[in-house]
């Protein structure tokens, strides 16, 4: 391996380190704001309350969590893909 190979596969792994490390909680912070209305301040300027959220940021909010289970559950398989072969025989992924 050539310096070159070597730093572009460490920026390969940082890139990805990336997307998921800082992907997975932004979506799941995206659906708790989209589960929540706006918030209802008291004088002093203090949140006290929010406002419920209105039923198509609820849809959103619920959309954005099933696409974190699937990334999620993606995940495990992909992860367990070799003991799932091995003991059922079922390759989700191919020659992945």
């Amino acid at each position: 391996m050539t310096v070159t190979e070597i730093f572009q596969s460490i920026l390969h792994v940082a890139g990805l380190a990336l997307l998921f490390g800082a992907g997975i909680p932004l979506l799941f912070s995206l659906g708790m704001r989209c589960m929540t209305g706006d918030p209802i301040r008291n004088a002093d300027g203090v949140v006290v309350d929010d406002t419920p959220a209105s039923p198509q940021m609820k849809v959103l909010g619920w959309t954005v969590y099933a696409v974190l289970a699937a990334i999620i559950i993606l995940a495990i398989v992909w992860i367990a893909r070799d003991t799932i072969a091995h003991y059922f025989g079922m390759e989700f992924f191919g020659g992945l």
